[in-house]
């Protein structure tokens, strides 16, 4: 299982769910380019420019396929990753994913590479969750320390630049190259649950009430559960047309 990140995140982002996801197989969390202790050469900003680079890293841990789940922005890099390397991708878990939302709160993603300060890091963060979490300073940190260091900074600002500037367009769909699950909060605030047509065709769509946009942080072990019942027939229901389904 490979996890993938949100936009100013990290891998801390998912230490509180590593053990409810990893279960029944190995579990890869990667820092992303521009973000954490990776590389901050993010090319041209385009989060799909992206895929390439975790083919290397892929190559490099010697592993020919995986299941997928992105965050937010990791969601996107995801389904780009199954665009370019369809064999090595064999479902996708999308939490949240970034490009699928019309709507999206470009005053948080501005503001995110410009903090200065512990509190504005706490404001920032606050807006992720339903509601008051105790994992919010946690995550306050990690977006502070990307923002405070020049080359950090001028990547995020970067990404924004080339892909989240104006409104995204609906991804291509993936459907057909690997089965696929969305999960969402019902109150996210930062990428709002989007009309169904917006959704990878036969997607299963999982809506976690009162959960916001980290809601594999709030509620990690329904998350995590759903997430290994979906891996655990993924090859199964390959190219297979799965129905709506609500929670």
């Amino acid at each position: 299982m490979l996890l993938l990140h949100g936009f100013a995140g990290d891998v801390l982002t998912w230490q509180f769910t590593v053990t409810p996801l990893a279960g029944d197989r190995p579990v890869i969390a990667v820092d992303l380019p521009g973000h954490g202790q990776s590389t901050p050469d993010v090319g041209d900003g385009r989060v799909a420019g992206f895929a390439p680079w975790l083919e290397q890293v892929l190559d490099a841990l010697d592993v020919p396929r995986v299941h997928v789940v992105g965050h937010s922005m990791g969601g996107a890099v995801a389904l780009a990753l199954a665009r370019t390397a369809p064999g090595r991708v064999a479902a996708l878990s999308l939490i949240a994913p970034a490009g699928l939302s019309p709507d999206f709160d470009r005053e948080l993603l501005r503001r995110l590479p410009c903090l200065r300060t512990p509190a504005e890091a706490d404001a920032c963060a606050a807006r992720l969750f339903a509601g008051p979490s105790p994992l919010a300073a946690g995550v306050a940190r990690v977006l502070l320390a990307n923002a405070v260091r020049p080359e950090r900074r001028a990547a995020l600002e970067r990404i924004i630049d080339a892909s989240f500037r104006t409104d995204p367009e609906p991804l291509e769909r993936t459907a057909a190259v690997a089965p696929v699950q969305v999960l969402w909060g019902r109150c996210d605030g930062v990428i709002p649950l989007p009309p169904a047509d917006r959704l990878p065709p036969g997607a299963r769509l999982h809506v976690f009430e009162d959960a916001g946009h980290m809601l594999h942080g709030e509620c990690p072990g329904p998350v995590g559960a759903a997430v290994r019942a979906f891996l655990a027939g993924a090859e199964g229901r390959a190219g297979e047309e799965e129905p709506w389904s609500r929670r």
